[in-house]
């Protein structure tokens, strides 16, 4: 029987950077033991910042055996593509993260460096694992008290924090994460930002956060309204997970029939993310579209609906052994692994 956990390890040597980091992060989603020391390695010879999928996956795992390792990368990150201002500081903060979501307070005087110097890297980029974090350390509770809405509202070191759309996709997600009122406002004027992607971000955490009357109006007016369809689309998300069954036609439309394949892509995460099995047909079918990205999300979302039924099973080993793209095969290999885990 083909192991596929080997699959996803052998991937961390991929020669393509963002692959080897998919990889990673696939095998923080499996969660199994034997991939912590692959990971070391990983983490410790890359020289690209993208080398943070194999922190994180890291954290997820929980092996405090990585602890060593990750505080030497906390202060020599062994990066050298800093041509991105944060490569070398996101690569010392997801350390730093990981060491505080293993009970280690070595994580803590980095992340609360970088917080005085009111830094994107925690406020933003590592906002949400930061707040994920459970307070089993007084530094994590301290840290995760500096992370307000006062402070996303701040220009930041750079100002990146306030002009920079996957930045303030970012900011959206912390914002729900804190959840009080003035998140809330900062989510509502998120939600008339010019990007799509803002606007969409800002939907579905407004809604998580509070799905208030004035709230779900809101959403509605962007589903029925917005320019684009990624954002009526993210829109309708956020209203069926409140229970409008209504807002469930759009999304598969986008999925079946969306133009932009990202938007199709982005449809058929939704799909997977509301888990309905009467949708599965609708995912599956998207499996054999020609863009890379709607198969992987395809693959994904039906992870997340029925991973174990017969269909997903046989789609997954095809995908796995034949997908011409790598990060399909993964997606594909993953959803087996984590099947099979023992």
């Amino acid at each position: 029987m083909t192991d596929y956990i080997d699959r996803l390890i052998g991937a961390l040597d991929h020669e393509d950077i963002l692959v080897a980091a998919h990889a990673a992060r696939l095998l923080g989603q499996v969660g199994r033991r034997e991939a912590v020391a692959p990971l070391l390695r990983y983490v410790t010879e890359s020289q690209f910042y993208t080398k943070v999928a194999g922190l994180a996956a890291l954290a997820r795992i929980g092996d405090p055996s990585a602890c060593d390792s990750l505080a030497a990368l906390v202060d020599q990150p062994n990066v050298t593509d800093d041509w991105f201002w944060y490569a070398c500081r996101s690569v010392r903060g997801a350390a730093a993260v990981a060491l505080l979501a293993l009970k280690d307070p070595r994580g803590g005087a980095y992340l609360n460096a970088l917080a005085d110097r009111d830094d994107d890297v925690v406020f933003v980029w590592w906002g949400v694992a930061i707040l994920r974090l459970p307070n089993h350390l007084p530094e994590t509770a301290a840290l995760k008290g500096r992370i307000t809405v006062e402070a996303l509202r701040r220009r930041g070191d750079r100002g990146i924090r306030c002009s920079d759309a996957a930045t303030l996709a970012m900011k959206a997600t912390v914002a729900e994460m804190i959840g009080d009122e003035e998140a809330c406002r900062l989510l509502c004027e998120l939600a008339g930002h010019s990007s799509r992607y803002v606007r969409g971000q800002a939907a579905v955490s407004l809604l998580l956060t509070s799905p208030t009357d004035d709230h779900v109006a809101l959403v509605r007016r962007m589903a029925a309204e917005d320019s684009t369809e990624f954002g009526r689309m993210k829109a309708a998300l956020a209203l069926a997970r409140t229970g409008c069954k209504e807002m469930l036609a759009p999304i598969t439309r986008a999925a079946e029939a969306a133009d932009d394949p990202f938007d199709r892509a982005a449809a058929v995460e939704a799909l997977g993310l509301l888990g309905h099995k009467d949708d599965l047909p609708t995912v599956l079918a998207q499996a054999d579209h020609e863009d890379a990205y709607v198969r992987l999300c395809a693959v994904e979302a039906a992870d997340r609906i029925a991973p174990t039924a017969r269909n997903v099973t046989a789609l997954a080993r095809r995908l796995a052994d034949d997908d011409p793209d790598p990060r399909v095969q993964l997606q594909a290999a993953k959803l087996l692994a984590a099947r099979d885990k023992p």
